[in-house]
């Protein structure tokens, strides 16, 4: 539990922070130990075995706070940010934090459920103020691309508001470089009725844009559908993911359809299907029958509007071990960045030396390890952006 997790790491720093303030009269020396202190106990301990876990517990208590409708809404917000701010203080693995809490913006701003921008932006200015413009430079800019897409949706609607297409459509044009949205890993056969939408909206972008190419990301998009079931007296509103939807509207022209002549229509890979098929067979709104998937006639519900676009387990798990990976792939550019701006600067310098000037570069956003340094150097050397002085072995060389 991630509010829990602050929360002890808080009630631990508070206690031992009182005892400086108000026993030592916050005598340097004793303020110097409590921070050391700090940063290992918050980096490593028993819940977290490496100091990677604990920034994205954090991330995620911040996107618990940030989150409408979350059921922290009625703590003070404020005061809840600055506590996260004055754990993030220790963090070793700043660029950790960085990464999960870009992913879960991007996700308060693609489904709406930020609880006010001006709590996002008192959280990114605090960030700022600690870390640099650098490390909030893609979180200002996702709120950009957020405003730029409202003013291009309001033309698209004013020019297509007569069109035949048959249902409310609204899309988010994202710059690639700011968001950590990625690109699908499965082929899919989008809906015919959707087609027509994105076929209008890519042609409008292309008469605002020339020379730049739009990639959809139906992995991230949702939206409602309405269900009547011969039983029910009422209508039934099921908010779904894409996926979902073009599941669900197979069975506008089938009582029942197999799992093959799902994955034929749709293109989603095994994974996909049986994750979205067991939330609707849990749901009971299809049932399953000798091999067969068919929609449940009788059903029926005390809710008008049925949320069944909730997160698979199994993509919960592969996103967080996604980022972590983003995040060591990130690293590798930074040294490496680092080694070439350091032996740009010098133009000759002892390996050891090095080493040292790197870690006291980025020491502020992760700790580098001393293997990830020395690989990267060799890939530079592979790369000839860098070589060992002839005499002295142990020296390198700045390759202009």
């Amino acid at each position: 539990d991630p509010k829990a997790y602050v929360e002890c790491l808080l009630k631990t720093y508070q206690k031992y922070a009182g005892v400086v303030a108000e026993t030592f009269k916050g005598d340097s020396k004793f303020s110097a130990c409590l921070d050391k202190s700090c940063r290992e106990f918050i980096n490593r301990n028993s819940v977290c075995e490496n100091s990677l876990k604990s920034p994205e517990l954090l991330a995620r208590h911040a996107d618990n706070l940030l989150k409408k409708g979350g059921k922290y809404e009625s703590l003070d917000l404020e005061e809840s940010l600055n506590q996260i701010i004055t754990i993030f203080r220790y963090i070793e693995d700043k660029d950790v934090f960085q990464k999960f809490y870009s992913k879960f913006l991007s996700k308060r701003l693609v489904y709406g459920l930020s609880i006010s921008e001006d709590s996002e932006g008192s959280m990114i200015s605090k960030l700022k103020e600690l870390c640099g413009f650098d490390y909030t430079l893609k979180l200002q800019r996702m709120f950009t691309d957020v405003n730029l897409s409202k003013d291009f949706d309001k033309g698209f609607q004013d020019v297509f508001k007569n069109s035949d297409l048959k249902m409310d459509f609204s899309s988010l044009i994202l710059s690639t470089s700011a968001w950590p949205l990625s690109v699908p890993s499965c082929n899919f056969n989008c809906p015919t009725e959707l087609k027509k939408a994105i076929d209008k909206i890519t042609g409008y972008y292309n008469t605002k844009h020339s020379g730049r190419k739009l990639t959809w990301l139906h992995q991230h998009a949702r939206g409602e559908i309405k269900a009547s079931f011969p039983n029910s007296k009422i209508p039934y509103t099921f908010q779904v993911s894409t996926y979902q939807m073009a599941i669900l509207l197979l069975f506008n022209d089938k009582d029942e359809i197999t799992f093959d002549e799902i994955k034929s229509e749709t293109a989603l890979s095994d994974d996909l299907i049986n994750g979205n098929l067991s939330i609707f067979l849990k749901a009971k709104i299809l049932i399953e029958n000798n091999g067969k998937i068919k929609y449940n006639s009788d059903y029926k519900s005390k809710k008008a509007k049925i949320n069944l676009n909730v997160p698979i387990k199994t993509e919960q798990k592969i996103e967080s071990e996604e980022t972590h990976k983003n995040v060591e792939e990130d690293r590798k550019l930074y040294i490496q960045a680092a080694i070439v701006r350091i032996m740009k600067s010098r133009k000759k310098l002892k390996h050891v030396n090095l080493m040292e000037q790197v870690i006291s570069q980025l020491q502020s956003r992760f700790k580098p390890k001393i293997t990830d340094i020395k690989k990267c150097i060799d890939i530079l050397l592979d790369k000839e952006y860098i070589a060992r002085d002839e005499v002295e072995k142990d020296v390198l060389v700045y390759v202009a």
